[in-house]
């Protein structure tokens, strides 16, 4: 009777710790997923911002926005790819020898932020602000939020 008692425990308790440790691996791999897609996304962010302003590429809205990207920044909020696609024209034209440093990005889940310097010369128009034929630099804190690859959301702050 004692042997089945301990051979019982023994079973309930090796039951119980690997229980334990296949959850640990689960949750462990989900972890080291969502790292990987982290990762990805900050790789993505960063090309964006290499293809849209260091390279000057339109096509990279194309290729890194989803079709209903939002972006909230500026005066009035951007709805879709065509609209953005139409404002960054206009900011392309206005803004030559356009350079953007990345200095920080941070991701969690779906979100990358950003914290980066635009540097270029201001030599077109923008509404009513004429060109100073000067290089402007700003500093730029942007939040990505991206689906299936791609950015869909954008919250940009520039000082």
């Amino acid at each position: 009777m004692k042997n089945l008692f301990w051979t019982l425990f023994a079973l309930v308790l090796f039951a119980g710790y690997s229980c334990h440790d296949n959850q640990t691996i689960v949750e462990l791999e989900k972890f080291k997923s969502m790292k990987t897609i982290e990762e990805q996304n900050k790789s993505i962010v960063r090309q964006y911002w290499d293809g849209k302003w260091n390279e000057r590429r339109p096509e990279v809205l194309e290729e890194l926005l989803t079709e209903n990207i939002i972006n909230h920044g500026g005066t009035e909020d951007i709805h879709g790819i065509e609209e953005y696609k139409q404002v960054y024209g206009t900011y392309l034209s206005a803004m030559e020898n356009t350079r953007f440093v990345i200095e920080e990005l941070i991701a969690e889940g779906d979100r990358v932020m950003s914290r980066a310097v635009f540097y270029g010369t201001y030599n077109g128009t923008l509404g009513d602000i004429y060109p100073v034929g000067e290089e402007l630099s700003f500093k730029f804190f942007t939040v990505f939020r991206l689906v299936d690859g791609k950015i869909a959301e954008e919250w940009e702050l520039f000082q």
